[in-house]
């Protein structure tokens, strides 16, 4: 068995989506491995052009388990700008919510049987919360299949852009660590 950490990093914003100022990003997923199944929420940054901002220290953590020898870790991350207010009360609610969303649909294949989208899929139609996302603004989606063999430790950038000109254009990156023991 390998224990594996998969821990955010930062996000840095080189373009914001809102002309108008800081964008509000925010994370939404899930990852499963082993017997562990981690459900994904981050609460919004408010960030701006060139800036990188930290994560909330107890929302860094997106994985960690026991996963055996040669097999993966799989899931995946949808990243927003929001703009419709939400009742961020509710946090601890929508993260149970997701991690049911998630349960429920590798109930029939189990985590190795599972395809990363569909883990990704589940996550981000998990509760009530989240059905009212078609407000805000997907900035990127990014399925993940992390195995359980590889360096001890290693830094991953996951960028997401959108060119144009005028409106809704953006560019982030977001940085995460994976850690094997």
């Amino acid at each position: 068995m390998t224990k594996l950490k998969v821990e955010l990093v930062d996000v840095y914003c080189r373009d914001t989506e809102d002309v108008t100022g800081a964008d509000d990003f925010y994370l939404v997923g899930g990852l499963v491995g082993g017997e562990t199944t981690k459900a994904i929420l981050t609460t919004p940054i408010k960030i701006n052009d060139k800036q990188k901002k930290s994560f909330k220290p107890d929302q860094t953590v997106l994985f960690e388990g026991e996963v055996p020898q040669g097999q993966s870790v799989k899931g995946g991350l949808k990243a927003y700008d929001e703009d419709a207010a939400k009742d961020w009360a509710n946090y601890g609610d929508t993260v149970k919510k997701i991690s049911s969303a998630i349960s429920g649909a590798i109930a029939s294949t189990g985590p190795q049987g599972a395809v990363a989208g569909t883990i990704l899929s589940a996550a981000t139609t998990g509760g009530g919360f989240l059905a009212s996302l078609d407000k805000d603004d997907l900035l990127g989606s990014t399925e993940l299949e992390i195995s359980s063999t590889g360096p001890s430790h290693e830094e991953q950038a996951w960028k997401m852009s959108k060119s144009g000109i005028g409106w809704s254009t953006w560019d982030y990156t977001v940085t995460y660590r994976i850690s094997r023991s």
